[in-house]
């Protein structure tokens, strides 16, 4: 996995990461930054920014934030206030986080559907870190590492406690759970011939097979069309792609020349 963004200067979180009998305070880093091209939102014929209200949908008055209370609908089709609070004493207090186990890391991949990157560091105060927490942590680190495990932590950021997983870099991805993956659709269905499936081996092979750098191409080609916009430069239009039905040999036959031909170049 490689990194061009800036390291995290700011946690945006903090826990207490609780290992057996060991308890390690730690502070939690944001681990991704956003590419895209921020858009707002402005009134028609103007430069005035559009603010967020919240309405009375039944009376469409505009009410203040002070007057908005969470609620939660039960079974039975009645919504009940249900505060932080609330959450908590069901769930994992705020900033708790508990190993409840080891992960071979072999079949993380394999076992576990992942989202979201953070980055766990000990936990600083006016700038410094607790030498016996620092320690601690890297002791953990350096043991998944040599057992080729990862933590399994339940911890509560905001919201409601939820799974992670924590490996021996220090980096934490929440866990989806199972009741949360839809079962998959059918697949297509139909035959392939042995020349069909030769012709499209061959055009893996001439895009090629490896592990690039990926990188944001399109914010900064949005990027770049909004600079133009700015200057009255007119872009050019997108082409609309054909989706008429055609040939799948000829196809994968022309995308192979196509491919050949822009590496020769």
């Amino acid at each position: 996995m490689k990194a061009l963004a800036p390291a995290p200067e700011r946690s945006t979180n903090s826990m207490s990461l609780g290992w057996s009998i060991m308890t390690i305070p730690c502070s939690v880093y944001t681990g991704t930054e956003p590419v895209n091209v921020q858009r707002k939102e402005f009134v028609v014929g103007t430069d005035h920014a559009v603010g967020r209200v919240s309405i009375d949908k039944v009376t469409n008055v505009v009410i203040d934030r002070a007057d908005v209370v969470k609620m939660a609908e039960a079974t039975s089709g009645v919504f009940v206030e249900l505060d932080d609070d609330e959450i908590a004493a069901c769930t994992t207090d705020r900033g708790l986080a508990t190993i409840v186990g080891f992960v071979p890391a072999a079949k993380l991949h394999k076992e576990y559907l992942l989202d979201g990157l953070s980055q766990v560091r000990p936990r600083r105060v006016k700038g410094k870190t607790d030498p016996g927490a620092e320690k601690a942590l890297r002791l953990l680190f350096d043991t998944m590492a040599a057992r080729k495990v990862v933590a399994l932590v339940q911890v509560a950021l905001r919201g409601p406690a939820r799974y992670a997983i924590l490996d021996a870099q220090g980096d934490m991805r929440w866990v989806v759970t199972a009741d949360s993956i839809r079962i998959q659709r059918e697949q297509p269905i139909g035959v392939i011939t042995d020349q069909e499936r030769d012709l499209a081996s061959s055009l893996v092979d001439a895009i090629g097979v490896g592990t690039p750098t990926l990188v944001d191409t399109s914010a900064k080609a949005i990027q770049a069309y909004v600079d133009n916009k700015a200057q009255g430069i007119v872009p050019a239009a997108v082409a609309t792609p054909d989706t008429a039905p055609a040939d799948l040999l000829s196809d994968l036959l022309a995308s192979i020349d196509a491919e050949k031909g822009r590496k020769a170049s």
